[in-house]
């Protein structure tokens, strides 16, 4: 299965104070996703350090700092699975000269990728499937999504 680069493009609150995600490949294929509050917050704090300091370190500095500890070096992270809506990502660890998949909810892995600076994937199907059937790549389902 064909991996794509994608990149955060937008993390925030829209206007009926839903957390997104969206992320964007080279394409400007746009790929949102609802995600919890937290999640959104440890991701802001990486993308705008200045402005959004937690304080204290998140769950995701835990995994990175474990990840690290232990040797390892996460290599990228690829969101593979949309499910009923549902998307579904896994980690690739590199741990003595092995790769290791881990399950993780798609905004957690992101947040951990951005603290460890890894890649972050989305498989093709994923991002076909994101689009909406009559809607131009175009369109920008993260208009009015403003910064945590």
């Amino acid at each position: 299965m064909s991996e794509a680069p994608v990149t955060v493009w937008r993390v925030g609150q829209n206007s009926d104070s839903e957390y997104l995600l969206v992320l964007r490949d080279d394409a400007s294929h746009l790929l949102p996703m609802s995600i919890g509050p937290c999640e959104a917050a440890a991701i802001w704090s990486v993308l705008q350090p200045t402005r959004a300091n937690l304080g204290r370190p998140v769950t995701h500095d835990l995994l990175r700092e474990l990840i690290e500890r232990l040797g390892g070096r996460l290599v990228k992270v690829v969101i593979d699975d949309l499910w009923n809506k549902v998307y579904y990502a896994k980690l690739y660890i590199q741990l003595d000269g092995n790769v290791v998949t881990v399950d993780a909810r798609p905004s957690d892995a992101v947040a951990v990728a951005l603290r460890t600076e890894a890649s972050l994937f989305a498989t093709e199907p994923v991002l076909m499937s994101a689009l909406t059937p009559g809607e131009p790549d175009e369109a920008d389902p993260g208009s009015g999504v403003e910064g945590v």
